[in-house]
């Protein structure tokens, strides 16, 4: 029991050592957050609840912790990108990374230009850019109940990269392709971007997704698809997540390089979780139990 309970340990023990990291950048750089306690108060209502239903409804519980974990994981991991880009001393990587591209023969503009000239497939990408939070909804309920131990792999492996894709945006900080190709359509980070590195965004309360390269949405792309392996639904998640990492590359103003690497991280990512969660029990039964007879639920 005490095993099983270990893996909930380390992620949250994960969750609050981002934590401690943000408040040190933010002190080093003389920034504040406006932390909102409604939101505080909603995630500690969501794990007491988790508590509360664990000796009765376990999967209900580790349902409830999960969107726990990633609400609070989210925030967290947040404010890192945040005092990161602030403590970042490199120069802006846009032209590099653009030149990334045009080593590898992928003509970012080309891309784009061609996308846009096809309104249909620019609304299913658009569509599919926009589906990661109705993805993670529907996947963590679904497994919370069929199968624990992907929710565990998924929240591992996503909180387990955002280190490294932070630091990669330290040493590449970037505002993103829009600008750099002069599209005429602005980041809407574009602005917290050049503050942070100003040093004149000293207060952060609202905050966007500011990491270029690797891309982080490339990234979950790849993760909800692995979640949904050898499920007979299987085929349209992968084709989705397809359809999603594609869309990166125009609804998200990254660079064709940002998608590689998000793929990269997340690989590594997903083979790391694993490695931490063999050392686990597997299943709802056999973590909540305790039962040596309990019968696994399948990995």
């Amino acid at each position: 029991m005490v095993q099983a309970m270990g893996i909930q340990s380390l992620i949250w023990a994960l969750i609050a050592t981002t934590g401690v990291v943000d408040y040190i950048l933010f002190a080093a750089q003389g920034m504040t957050a406006v932390i909102s306690w409604w939101y505080v108060l909603f995630v500690a209502t969501l794990y007491g609840l988790s508590v509360v239903a664990q000796q009765r409804v376990p999967p209900a519980a580790r349902l409830l912790g999960a969107f726990a974990q990633i609400f609070a994981f989210s925030q967290v991991g947040a404010y890192l990108s945040y005092g990161a880009m602030a403590a970042s001393p490199f120069p802006m990587a846009d032209t590099l990374l653009g030149r990334a591209d045009a080593a590898l023969s992928f003509d970012w503009l080309a891309w784009f230009t061609w996308i846009e000239a096809h309104p249909t497939l620019d609304f299913i990408l658009a569509k599919s850019y926009s589906s990661v939070p109705l993805q993670i909804l529907l996947l963590v309920i679904y497994f919370a109940y069929a199968d624990a131990k992907r929710v565990d792999e998924l929240l591992l492996a996503a909180i387990l990269s955002v280190p490294v894709i932070v630091c990669s945006m330290v040493l590449l900080p970037a505002v993103g392709a829009w600008s750099q190709h002069g599209i005429g359509i602005v980041e809407p980070w574009r602005a917290d971007i050049l503050a942070l590195r100003s040093h004149t965004l000293v207060t952060v309360a609202e905050m966007k997704g500011i990491v270029a390269f690797p891309s982080f949405h490339a990234e979950l792309g790849i993760l909800l698809a692995n979640m949904a392996r050898g499920r007979k639904w299987f085929l349209p998640v992968l084709i989705l997540n397809l359809a999603l990492l594609a869309s990166v590359i125009t609804e998200g103003a990254h660079y064709g390089v940002d998608v590689l690497g998000g793929i990269v991280v997340a690989s590594v990512a997903v083979a790391a979780s694993r490695l931490i969660l063999a050392r686990f029990p597997t299943g709802v039964v056999a973590e909540t139990t305790g039962d040596p007879n309990a019968v696994p639920a399948a990995g």
